[in-house]
């Protein structure tokens, strides 16, 4: 009878266990954190190769209107920073010397270097209201393993200017 009870509890423990969420699935619940990416404005998302990143955390802009730079950090610590050299609408090479994106993750970088290529597009720059949507892909190196990752994603931000 004793194995039979044991057995039992154990399938029952398997069954919770299995129907257990995430963190990120029980504070959306809660409504502590929302359920879409961000907001109008206030967005940055990504597809980093090994799943997406969503900055829920904090989103960063500033810019002097002819360049910017968005941060964005998630819940886990994990974090995208884009260096906009223009922001001319249309699309315009990402690489190491121009337009430059870092991808943060568990302590490893991500970044753009000498033989890595992407592109980034602006969509939209109102300077008026300082707002600017756009995307980004771009094969990432992490300089201390040599691992390439491609990431791309997009933004809608509406950035503080300098000063």
């Amino acid at each position: 009878m004793r194995p039979l009870h044991s057995l039992s509890l154990a399938i029952i423990a398997l069954l919770f266990i299995g129907c257990a969420k995430d963190a990120t699935d029980v504070a959306q619940d809660l409504g502590v954190i929302p359920s879409s990416c961000g907001t109008d404005g206030a967005r940055l998302q990504a597809n980093t190769g090994d799943g997406t990143f969503c900055a829920s955390a904090q989103v960063l802009a500033v810019g002097d209107g002819t360049s910017a730079m968005i941060s964005g950090f998630d819940l886990t610590g994990s974090s995208i920073v884009l260096q906009l050299d223009t922001l001319g609408v249309g699309v315009h090479a990402i690489t190491e010397a121009e337009n430059a994106l870092l991808y943060m993750q568990n302590g490893a970088s991500f970044a753009t270097g000498q033989n890595t290529t992407g592109e980034l597009t602006i969509q939209q720059h109102d300077a008026a209201s300082r707002r600017l949507k756009g995307s980004f892909e771009a094969d990432l190196i992490n300089a201390q393993n040599g691992v390439v990752r491609t990431v791309s994603g997009s933004f809608d931000v509406t950035y503080n200017t300098e000063g």
